[in-house]
């Protein structure tokens, strides 16, 4: 008996979690007994079925699919990011059928492992659109002599998007590509409009390219670089303070030299969206990640 409660609950739990995306603002009344043993829902018009649960440390997961057979096994379906195949590997756009995320997984340690990361790496890329909180400072010294040349810069960014929980996405599709998991994902439910939200009057734009490695090595590292450098770079087209200062020595009694130091500082709150987001692969260097943000109206 303990063992069928559970399996009640686990379902009734994937039932809340499926209707919050698609179908947020419709009430859904509880499984009856009848559709717990029949393995069949229908929400938002669309029939789902119940696969068989799984069970482990004594806890019990239930999974809604929408194919008759749920329990039937599917090889992983092979891409290739080389030749941009399927072409959202390398490109991700906005339109009016939705917003795209891609989501990249490393194998570290598990499939499992592997496609939560992929998830929740989509999930870290769809928290950038909308409000976000933007610090950019960036600070040039230059110091020259007869003798030496000095050249030192620091860019420090700290984006913070505003939203205090993720936003809803469904997964349209996945793929492997030698040990990497890619996974597109669109914008879902409540959160549809996202994608959607007009530019405001007179937009600015952000851009980046990022191509190199990050401490943490990983693609998705990357891709993160270039949204907060793409941010960046919005922030200060859009309001930025300038600080100066000029040296410089004739050499009269020293050897003359010249010293210059500049900052430049923005702090601002943004709506933006990702308009595009395109990687380049290359064979044996870095990836290349390019990202396009465009302002927008604020809710």
């Amino acid at each position: 008996m303990n063992g069928q409660l559970a399996v009640a609950h686990s379902r009734q739990a994937a039932l809340r979690r499926a209707q919050v995306v698609l179908a947020p603002h419709e009430s859904q009344s509880p499984l009856t007994d009848e559709q717990l043993a029949s393995n069949h829902i229908s929400i938002a018009g669309k029939d789902f079925y119940f696969s068989r649960e799984f069970e482990t440390s004594g806890a019990v997961f239930s999974y809604l699919s929408t194919d008759a057979d749920a329990n039937a096994k599917c090889p992983a379906i092979r891409c290739s990011a080389a030749r941009c195949e399927p072409k959202w590997l390398c490109r991700q756009t906005r339109s009016n059928a939705g917003a795209e995320v891609l989501g990249v997984g490393e194998w570290k340690i598990s499939a499992k492992q592997q496609w939560l990361d992929a998830a929740k790496s989509a999930g870290e890329i769809a928290a950038y659109w909308g409000l976000t909180d933007v610090s950019s400072d960036y600070r040039l010294l230059r110091a020259n002599s007869a003798k030496q040349f000095y050249n030192f810069f620091e860019h420090n960014i700290v984006v913070n998007p505003y939203n205090s929980k993720l936003p809803h996405l469904t997964l349209k599709n996945s793929c492997v590509d030698g040990s990497r998991l890619y996974q597109r994902w669109v914008f879902a439910g409540e959160d549809q409009h996202l994608g959607e939200k007009r530019a405001a009057g007179g937009a600015l734009t952000g851009t980046s390219r990022v191509s190199g490695y990050t401490s943490q090595g990983s693609l998705q590292s990357v891709i993160d670089l270039a949204i907060r450098r793409a941010y960046a770079d919005l922030a200060q087209n859009k309001k930025v303070t300038v600080s100066a200062i000029q040296k410089q020595s004739d050499g009269a009694h020293v050897s003359g030299y010249s010293l210059e130091a500049v900052q430049l500082s923005s702090q601002l709150r943004i709506s933006a969206n990702i308009i595009e987001l395109a990687v380049t692969p290359r064979v044996g260097k870095p990836h290349v990640v390019s990202v396009i943000l465009q302002e927008t109206l604020a809710d």
